[in-house]
């Protein structure tokens, strides 16, 4: 089949009043090398500050210093309690992220706080501009591979089987285990912040139209909104 072939890994954010969907595109054939570019972020995050590869950040946790500490063998290190320290590596992972040359990024939002909704305008979004770009994809989520959500697949098989450029079915991993759906949990959590902008997350309003505007294949931003 012609045209460009993406791994497409998607995470959400939000509240009970809005949800948002963010998409990483990957091409198929720059997969290895985008994966090499995320763990040199994460061997840098465990040289610096001993967090290991395998610990998720999950960016509403992460972000705040919430939840387990990364490096519970060492109460006392800035890392666990931090802020301003997790700030700067929340960055810095965005960063990261717009630095991988090839990769596109799709945010979708809906309102209210029913993911299955969400989800299902994030893959009619990427269908149609995979279509107008003459692109394919299969796409990738977080979840459980033993007991998937439903609405994953009828979301998929909504889309014209005649026509449709996501091929199969949602896939479902654990985003623990994916360093890919942890970076799109980063880029969903930020885009939330930036349209919700509550005032303790003030320092995070710019940061999706900073770093994630020039990948985005369309555009969330708040200002052209």
């Amino acid at each position: 089949m012609s045209g460009q072939s993406f791994l497409l890994y998607c995470d959400d954010s939000g509240d009970e009043s809005d949800s948002y969907y963010s998409a990483l595109l990957i091409p198929m054939d720059r997969w290895a090398i985008l994966l090499s570019q995320w763990l040199q972020f994460r061997q840098w995050l465990y040289k610096k500050h001993e967090v290991p590869s395998r610990y998720e950040l999950h960016a509403y946790k992460w972000i705040p210093a919430k939840g387990t500490p990364p490096v519970p063998s060492k109460p006392d290190a800035l890392i666990n309690t931090s802020v301003g320290l997790r700030r700067e590596i929340a960055q810095k992972a965005l960063k990261a992220i717009a630095s991988m040359e090839g990769l596109g990024v799709i945010t979708c939002h809906q309102p209210g706080a029913i993911k299955s909704e969400a989800y299902a305008t994030l893959v009619a979004t990427v269908d149609a501009e995979l279509a107008s770009r003459g692109d394919w994809a299969l796409m990738i989520g977080d979840g459980s591979p033993k007991n998937p959500d439903p609405h994953v697949q009828r979301a998929h098989r909504d889309l014209d089987v005649k026509t449709r450029r996501i091929v199969e079915d949602g896939w479902v991993q654990d985003a623990h285990a994916s360093q890919f759906i942890q970076a799109a949990d980063l880029v969903a959590h930020c885009a939330f912040q930036a349209h919700r902008q509550e005032s303790s997350r003030r320092f995070m309003w710019d940061w999706y139209t900073t770093h994630m505007h020039d990948k985005e294949w369309v555009c969330c931003c708040p200002a052209t909104k």
